[in-house]
């Protein structure tokens, strides 16, 4: 059953990102991937709101599993990065919260140039 509070989050929260994203993008006529930015704003802020807020409340799990996992999950998992992050810094973890940072960005960004890279390399002749 917790998997189905999971899969109506996320389905909900996907189709929130891509709503708020293309709105956002197509009113800003600068080139940028703004609406991205954006929905990874929204999701950073709601989740340390509501991480403490379900906490406060004793809420049951399955609000966390669908409002943090589910929905903050597909929305942007950016969210949950970030929270991560802050929770080393938070316990006085400097260091893991550096190699957090690095690792989720710069690996992150060098496997999509490789996976570019092997599409170019197995597909395009």
């Amino acid at each position: 059953m917790n998997l189905l509070y999971v899969i109506i989050g996320g389905g909900i929260g996907a189709l929130l990102r891509y709503v708020s994203s293309q709105c956002i993008s197509s009113s800003i006529p600068i080139k940028f991937p703004f609406g991205t930015l954006f929905v990874n704003c929204i999701g950073a802020l709601a989740i340390g709101f509501l991480i403490n807020l379900f906490d406060l409340f004793s809420l049951n799990i399955k609000w966390k599993l669908l409002v943090i996992t589910g929905f903050l999950g597909a929305y942007t998992t950016f969210s949950t990065y970030s929270l991560e992050t802050v929770q080393y810094f938070i316990n006085g973890n400097i260091k893991h919260a550096l190699i957090n940072i690095l690792l989720n960005n710069v690996l992150c960004i060098v496997l999509v140039f490789l996976g570019i890279w092997l599409h170019k390399i197995l597909f395009i002749k």
